[in-house]
């Protein structure tokens, strides 16, 4: 993946602006103070990334006054300022803030820099696993019947209607299937066991995703923009996986009807087309001097 190599800048400085970012409570009295000060000097020219130093530790409520590249009609998030790799300002729930980790029941004033860390590293990491999802699903519905037939074992995918076993779809217990589920959750279980220990020995500068993986040596000799670039279009295809992989499951539940059968378009050869069938016919007919 792109997030693979450690060439890249220090994670340290790169996430250093986020270090010094203030408590939820300290926070919101800045964003306090920064609002009034608008008020009083409505002359000041809008803030931008240029005219605020990251070092400043009011960096985070200051950038309330810019507007999300993803929603321009709401307010940036203080903490999302377009430091990381596919930052779009998109946090209208404001869940940046919130810590979810199991730590943080006992660490009550984690850093806001390591929570948001934890966010992309989850983020990361369900974007790859709806990659790989979103295409097993599709080729599962097409390949299974034919390799069925092939080995001469069940087709278990004809005792949904050709659909992908799943929680709304059933058919998670059918043949080698509970198998599998077990084998991906050890498989996922060690990924996270090595995440952890990575963590321990990185320190300051984990990168969230990074764990040491690029076999093919993509990034070998990249640049950082290079590589900054590779890592955006990772998450990005990552993100638009993890809606890809839900309108699957939910297509599928609602019309009881296969993916592979609701978009023939993608999935049907192009030569069992009717209408390709007639024009191959009509060509061929005329090279062969045929007129039956």
């Amino acid at each position: 993946n792109s997030h693979t190599t450690r060439t890249l800048e220090p994670a340290s400085a790169r996430w250093s602006h986020l270090s010094s970012l203030p408590t939820a409570d300290h926070l919101k009295m800045q964003i306090f103070i920064t609002a009034s000060l608008t008020l009083v000097a409505p002359q000041t020219p809008a803030l931008t990334r240029a005219t605020v130093t990251m070092k400043s530790p009011l960096r985070a409520a200051l950038v309330m006054a810019e507007k999300s590249r993803a929603l321009p009609f709401m307010d940036r998030p203080p903490l999302l300022d377009g430091s990381m790799v596919g930052d779009y300002g998109f946090d209208p729930l404001n869940l940046a803030t919130t810590d979810l980790n199991l730590g943080s029941a006992t660490e009550k004033e984690r850093s806001l820099a390591f929570v948001l860390r934890d966010y992309r590293e989850a983020e990361l990491r369900h974007g790859r696993l709806a990659m790989l999802a979103a295409l097993a699903w599709p080729v599962q519905e097409l390949v299974n019947p034919v390799l069925a037939r092939a080995l001469r074992e069940p087709d278990f995918l004809s005792e949904l209607g050709g659909k992908s076993p799943s929680v709304l779809n059933g058919g998670l217990g059918l043949g080698p299937i509970p198998f599998v589920i077990a084998a991906f959750a050890v498989l996922i279980a060690g990924v996270d066991i090595y995440s952890l220990k990575l963590k321990g020995e990185v320190g300051e500068n984990w990168l969230p995703g990074d764990f040491g993986f690029d076999p093919l040596n993509i990034l070998g000799g990249a640049s950082l923009e290079a590589k900054r670039d590779m890592q955006e279009k990772e998450i990005n295809n990552g993100r638009l996986a993890m809606v890809a992989i839900t309108a699957f499951v939910i297509e599928e539940f609602v019309t009881k009807t296969s993916i592979v059968a609701l978009n023939p378009l993608f999935f049907k050869p192009i030569f069992e087309y009717a209408g390709f069938q007639t024009f191959m016919n009509g060509a061929f007919g005329i090279a062969s001097g045929r007129t039956d």
